[in-house]
């Protein structure tokens, strides 16, 4: 029963991730905080605690990527240590900082002790929603379509909804799509005309259709959201459609937009 009890113990105590390390020489490193977001533009401080006892020993930063990356001094990046704590000063942080950064204590004749880690998570806010009226090749019998768009938002996690309201009109149920980040199958490039207008064409549009695209050189993800309009010939009066974006960690309100989509005049 003792070495029941004893093997539960040990169980419990490999399932947990401890935030303090220890090795036989007494050496212990911890990183604060474990995960750090921050605006695109603003200064980032992630640091490292130890405790030595020789005074001979150095901390170096290092960013995980494929490979541990050391971390050089610059302008915008340096070290600040005192009191055996090891503070990496990231200035105007760009969407290229995010990641994990880990601290290395070096210790004389000792093997090195890493700490447990922080995330940098830089933001970068979604722009306001634009909508976009996007016009059949035969303006008179092809079908007309709405376009939604936002971007230049980081991490890719995001909302973007549709509702719609008519005075004095009975609507039937209209089949508009809402987005959701992260999106199951992003693309992978972003088209350089996106932000200057529409882009697809209404007549080869089929169910509506949400799209995620990615610049591969900013890290700036954009999100739009497409869908054909009902005939301006069956409308009894206007449809009022609003597109909304929310729920991004770099924002607390909504962002919306709203465009009328009216009946044709005689």
């Amino acid at each position: 029963m003792a070495k029941l009890t004893h093997l539960c113990v040990l169980l419990l105590w490999a399932g947990q991730k401890p935030a303090l390390t220890a090795t036989p020489e007494g050496l212990r490193v911890r990183q604060q905080p474990p995960s750090l977001s921050v605006m695109r533009g603003e200064t980032a401080t992630l640091s490292c605690h130890f405790k030595v006892e020789s005074l001979k020993y150095g901390v170096q930063w290092f960013k995980m990527k494929s490979e541990k990356q050391l971390i050089p001094k610059s302008s915008r990046q340096f070290v600040v240590e005192k009191n055996q704590t090891s503070s990496l000063v990231i200035a105007e942080v760009t969407l290229e900082d995010s990641g994990w950064y880990y601290c290395e204590v070096n210790v004389l004749q000792k093997d090195p002790e890493w700490g447990n880690g922080t995330e940098l998570v830089v933001l970068a806010p979604p722009s306001a929603p634009q909508i976009y009226l996007q016009s059949p090749t035969d303006p008179h019998t092809g079908q007309w379509a709405l376009l939604c768009l936002t971007g230049g938002f980081h991490p890719s996690k995001l909302t973007l909804t549709w509702t719609y309201q008519s005075a004095g009109a009975i609507i039937d149920h209209l089949p508009l799509t809402n987005c959701t980040l992260p999106a199951p199958h992003p693309h992978a490039e972003l088209s350089e005309h996106l932000t200057d207008g529409p882009v697809l064409s209404s007549d080869r549009l089929g169910n509506p259709k949400c799209f995620q695209v990615t610049d591969n050189h900013s890290r700036e993800a954009y999100l739009f959201s497409v869908f054909l309009l009902p005939q301006k010939e069956s409308l009894e009066t206007g449809i009022t459609f609003t597109c909304s974006v929310q729920d991004h960690p770099a924002r607390t309100a909504a962002l919306t937009t709203s465009f009328t989509w009216g009946k044709l005049k005689n």
